[in-house]
């Protein structure tokens, strides 16, 4: 369900790719410090949107560096990281934890068993520092499964569940944005859901498995996600993220009005360019 929220790159200015790549590896370092090897290996771009958002949102200092690292033993590469990051990485490590816990319930794949092993202590640290949110979102993860196992035909109710998930995550702190955050996590939530689903339409109906577009056309899938989209848009404006204040608007947009679409189109759905 994860993998949508990535850049463009070719439509970035070095600029901005230089930025992207920044962020990423100042993720990859917090999740390696914070969570060990283990944890580096859950390494998302969705998270990096999440930093990026949100340190450009609360308009939040960077703490730039360069250093040497396992991947890149012998070149020293650029680094930044905002309060944001530590917290990106807790949330990462927890949904990788319960996505390896959901493939071994459903596939009984022991690589995913043994990852979750790896992880369950990284998860119970991370239940105890993050407790209401944690609660919520394994709340969320477990009604999302059930609807999937009962085969829910209705995709708004999937969507709108994975959708409050996202909310939950997106949203930072309890203050007076929160409403705001937690409104535009829904709406990318949601339009995730159903985009990840028509991806996978033909091949979920070829081998049987639960899709929420089954009854649906896929002929209808693009007005679908134009729509969800729309709203999605709508209520990141109501975000207000100021040019002068947030440097990394134009990445941030990059990912949302571009390189979101970018599985879509790989999959052969659309030719939708830029928003």
């Amino acid at each position: 369900m994860f993998g949508y929220a990535v850049a463009n790159i070719d439509k970035l200015t070095d600029e901005e790719m230089e930025q992207y790549r920044s962020c990423y590896c100042g993720l990859c370092k917090a999740l390696r410090e914070r969570h060990g090897i283990a944890g580096r290996f859950t390494l998302t771009y969705d998270m990096t949107f999440l930093v990026l958002l949100l340190t450009a949102f609360y308009k939040m200092n960077k703490r730039e560096g360069t250093e040497r690292c396992l991947p890149h033993p012998l070149k020293p590469h650029r680094y930044w990281v905002s309060e944001i990051t530590g917290y990106a990485a807790d949330m990462n490590v927890f949904l990788a934890y319960h996505n390896l816990l959901d493939n071994w319930q459903d596939d009984q794949s022991l690589f995913s068993l043994w990852g979750a092993k790896l992880l369950a202590h990284n998860a119970d640290v991370i239940r105890k520092k993050y407790p209401r949110k944690c609660v919520a979102i394994e709340a969320y993860l477990e009604d999302l499964a059930a609807m999937e196992k009962r085969g829910e035909m209705n995709p708004d109710l999937p969507a709108n569940c994975f959708g409050n998930l996202m909310g939950e995550i997106i949203f930072f702190k309890e203050d007076q944005y929160s409403n705001l955050l937690k409104a535009f996590g829904s709406s990318l939530g949601k339009f995730i859901y159903i985009m990840d689903a028509a991806i996978d339409f033909k091949d979920d109906l070829k081998s049987e498995s639960y899709n929420p577009l089954a009854t649906r056309s896929s002929g209808d899938f693009d007005e679908i996600l134009f729509l969800l989209m729309g709203d999605c848009a709508e209520k990141y404006k109501q975000l207000k993220l100021d040019p002068d204040l947030a440097p990394d608007k134009g990445l941030i947009e990059n990912i949302l009005y571009s390189g979101i679409w970018t599985r879509y189109q790989a999959a052969g759905k659309t030719d939708k360019g830029e928003q």
